[in-house]
């Protein structure tokens, strides 16, 4: 399942304050408060998943990013994500996964 998000900021970091947002693991954690965040590189998942990597891309800056949310058990989440320079916020997309 995927599910289009505008990732939204916290109460205390408002979108229009995010003149450099960026899509590392840090802001992330910060932005879902979780911190069981990490990035995921060269796994397939670009290629697998292109249209999802192409969407997000148009959708941001054009650099793209997959980062694993660990949830409980076999649960975790996914986030392909990107920065949108112009409205200063973090772009993309979120999948649910169960992993054996």
């Amino acid at each position: 399942m995927y599910q289009l998000v505008g990732i939204p900021s916290p109460p205390a970091r408002p979108c229009e304050q995010h003149d450099q947002a960026n899509n590392d693991s840090e802001d992330l954690k910060s932005l879902i408060g979780n911190s069981n965040v990490e990035q995921v590189q060269n796994t397939g998942f670009d290629s697998q998943y292109k249209k999802v990597m192409e969407a997000v891309k148009e959708a941001g800056n054009g650099t793209v990013k997959v980062f694993r949310v660990e949830l409980e058990g076999t649960r975790a989440e996914y986030y392909v994500v990107a920065v949108d320079d112009k409205k200063g916020r973090i772009v993309g997309l979120k999948a649910l996964a169960v992993e054996s």
